[in-house]
């Protein structure tokens, strides 16, 4: 059995540092590890297919409910994207590790915020859809949004209502200079989420820099703002589609049974997560989320709607059993207090100045 692990005295372990470990067992999203220089557990999400026993370079994330959460060390254009190395026995780790860069570590000295870069850098998510603003759901119960343009107030005075306030919620922008549509995703007072669209522009881009633009365009005075209030539970589900990872089905069962199956696991798991559910034909769009494997409710993107019966979502699939069901998870460690989860306004605002 694994000793037990304490997040604050892991001595020789920091966010960013390459670590060896050996896969023990496939898990939704990707597998289970074990760290073999202390025998600690580990959980390392990867969209590749991995064998059980196979060793591999990857990096220290933090450490959360007595396990490590790890990232991919090795981008897919060097030596595969998580680095494959032939087993224990064939080579010398201290080798291997010895000189071996650690980014995002060397810059910043909280390991809470580090933890969160590592992750972001590594796990870098863009959503390539239609209308993406639009997935970021209305507000709920006929609450009603704040709106104006950014003249009327200015840049500084949202970012410390966002930041001070502890606001969570959605910020969206318009820009007819930009010719743009944005939208962040605010939990807490920090971002977790962002989509950025623009005619000027045809590729998709991760959260941190989408961000970048939509600051650019929220500086122009002419840029009308819309921001509304979320619950806690609906936005950090919302959060997975940015923040999480992607869990990759290898099954042909129907859409409705796979939908049962993962919310089964989450309930299970205590998960975190969003289920993107797309109509077959291109016939709508619908966002499922679990919090803490709880099922808290679905937004159907085509007619902005927000409903907390799950059978609404289940006589949806009944009806197209070819519609495609995909699952990002929220580790858990995101919200734990090893990780400083989102990033913050003012220093996003600084670093593009």
């Amino acid at each position: 059995m694994s000793k037990p692990i304490n997040p604050w005295k892991l001595p020789g372990y920091k966010a960013g540092q390459n670590v060896a470990c050996k896969v023990v067992a496939a898990e939704p999203g990707g597998y289970a590890v074990n760290i073999p220089k202390d025998n600690l557990p580990g959980f390392l999400p990867t969209e590749e297919k991995l064998k059980v026993g196979e060793e591999i370079l990857a990096q220290f994330v933090c450490v959360h409910n007595n396990r490590i959460l790890l990232s991919s060390r090795f981008s897919s254009t060097s030596v595969g994207q998580f680095g494959y190395v032939a087993p224990t026995s064939q080579v010398n780790w201290g080798e291997q590790l010895e000189g071996a860069a650690a980014p995002a570590e060397a810059a910043m000295g909280d390991e809470a915020e580090a933890a969160f870069r590592v992750w972001t850098e590594t796990n870098p998510r863009k959503l390539h859809l239609r209308r993406a603003v639009d997935l970021l759901m209305p507000p709920v119960q006929d609450a009603v949004p704040n709106r104006f343009k950014i003249k009327d107030y200015d840049l500084e005075w949202l970012i410390t209502d966002l930041e001070g306030g502890m606001r969570t919620g959605c910020v969206k922008a318009s820009s007819e200079e930009q010719l743009s549509r944005s939208a962040m995703l605010m939990y807490r007072g920090r971002v977790v989420g962002c989509i950025y669209g623009s005619k000027k522009m045809n590729d998709a881009h991760p959260t941190e820099q989408s961000l970048a633009f939509m600051l650019r365009d929220l500086a122009l005075p002419e840029t009308e703002v819309t921001v509304y209030d979320l619950p806690e539970k609906v936005t950090l589900a919302m959060s997975s589609l940015f923040m999480g990872y992607p869990v990759q089905r290898n099954d042909e069962v129907g859409s409705r049974a796979y939908f049962d199956y993962l919310c089964n696991w989450f309930a299970e798991k205590k998960q975190t997560a969003c289920l993107a559910i797309n109509m077959s034909g291109g016939h709508g769009m619908c966002l499922a989320f679990v919090h803490n494997g709880d099922y808290i409710g679905a937004f159907y993107v085509e007619d902005q709607t927000f409903s907390e019966d799950i059978g609404f979502v289940q006589g949806l699939l009944e009806k197209d059993p070819q519609a495609s069901v995909e699952a990002s998870i929220l580790p858990p460690e995101m919200t734990s207090a090893a990780m400083r989860f989102g990033f913050n306004l003012t220093m996003a605002q600084k670093a593009h100045l």
